[in-house]
């Protein structure tokens, strides 16, 4: 489905955000969280029960929106595009977790946004608070109230020395990157900016342009000027959406021809590349969508477009061979931890650990979940549930899950 198309079906839906969407429609609607254009209706859609929709005389099977359902009956193979095998049996998951509410203050709606390596930072957004719109935890209290100029403002990735990137809209179709840095928040260099992630010695990465039209980019520190990542040749839209402590840098590019983006590296050495296509079965997958990196890993969502069906399958890939694993489960998003442990969504968070599920505990208000962090060794998790309130509204609850 087009852009057009899915903003002419979802123009009615448009509002202010009430926290996160419980289906991830966007992501599958022609990559919505990077097509931010349509981010007004995205929290709108936090109880609209979907079942169907119909375009250009086709239907997006409400499975393939939750994107919770695998694929049928997978079975790795290797092919010409990279080969995969089952994800080997790894450490033990974690033990005894628990979870908890986020302190906000006399602020009754509020959600996470991203943590850092360590576990000890998290960020957060704010809803209905007059005198900021995003917060800052450490070591679960509160550290900081600040407000991103803008509308939609958050941020988007936190390192260990608690320095946060983000992004607010300065206009319908223009972002303005931050930093949140000693207790002060400024401007990021560059016009119609978006930061997306920080590592530990300071390196942003993110996009430049205006909706529909960002390049990938990089800052070599909070105070230096942005600079344009490369791109293959014939293409000119893409974005960076991750980086390691080593440099390597994840992201997307939209090739030639395409309405929609797939993943992409670029290595410490200079050198960039696409992200191979894994298979599932004897399907090859149309994209890969990476949702996070660490220490020669990427893990993320490979995409199987089949008439009117789009089904997803979770993936890590080892950037060293360029080869995938199948994860056990599909879980929504894939976020890596140094000892192979993933956080996410799977009707409930969970943390896999090879092919062990660990369900992490549900907090008494939550019905739905969406896990935005997880530490490096796996045992902070971060995240927000989402539940009904009267009158239709939705309630959001920010949420820190501990393990051993």
């Amino acid at each position: 489905m087009t852009d057009e198309r899915a903003v002419r079906l979802l123009t009615p839906l448009r509002g202010e955000p009430e926290g996160p969407a419980r289906i991830d429609v966007g992501r599958a609607m022609a990559e919505g969280r990077r097509r931010r254009v349509l981010r007004r209706w995205s929290g709108g859609l936090a109880l609209v029960a979907v079942t169907s929709v119909t375009a250009a005389g086709g239907t997006l099977a409400a499975t393939a929106l939750r994107e919770g359902t695998p694929v049928p009956s997978p079975t790795p193979v290797a092919t010409a595009s990279a080969a995969v095998s089952a994800v080997p049996a790894g450490p033990a998951g974690p033990k005894d977790c628990r979870v908890d509410r986020l302190p906000t203050g006399r602020v009754t709606k509020a959600l996470v946004t991203a943590g850092d390596p360590s576990g000890r930072y998290l960020t957060g957004r704010l809803y209905n608070n007059p005198s900021a719109n995003t917060i800052i935890w450490r070591d679960a209290r509160i550290l900081a109230r600040p407000t991103v100029p803008g509308d939609d403002g958050r941020w988007s990735d936190i390192n260990r020395s608690g320095v946060a990137v983000g992004s607010g809209f300065v206009t319908d179709d223009r972002e303005q990157a931050y930093v949140y840095r000693d207790g002060k928040v400024t401007a990021l260099n560059g016009r119609a900016t978006a930061a997306y992630a920080i590592n530990d010695a300071g390196v942003v990465v993110g996009s430049i342009g205006e909706v529909l039209n960002e390049a990938p980019v990089r800052w070599n520190s909070v105070d230096a000027k942005v600079t344009r990542l490369p791109l293959p040749d014939g293409v000119t839209l893409g974005r960076a959406e991750g980086i390691s402590e080593d440099g390597t840098v994840v992201g997307s590019v939209e090739p030639p021809g395409k309405r929609e983006s797939t993943g992409y590296l670029w290595l410490p050495d200079g050198t960039a590349r696409m992200m191979p296509l894994p298979s599932v079965g004897r399907k090859k997958a149309d994209l890969f969508w990476p949702e996070s990196i660490i220490d020669g890993w990427v893990a993320g969502r490979a995409v199987f477009d089949e008439k009117d069906v789009r089904t997803f399958a979770s993936f890590r890939y080892r950037i060293a061979d360029g080869t995938y694993e199948l994860l056990a489960q599909n879980v929504i998003p894939a976020l890596i931890s140094e000892n192979g442990w993933l956080a996410g969504d799977l009707g409930g968070p969970v943390v896999l650990a090879g092919n062990e599920t660990v369900k992490l505990p549900r907090h008494p208000t939550g019905g739905d979940y969406q896990i935005s962090s997880i530490s490096v060794d796996g045992r902070v998790i971060g995240g927000s549930s989402s539940f009904s309130l009267p009158g239709d509204k939705v309630g959001n609850d920010p949420l820190i899950w501990t393990c051993r």
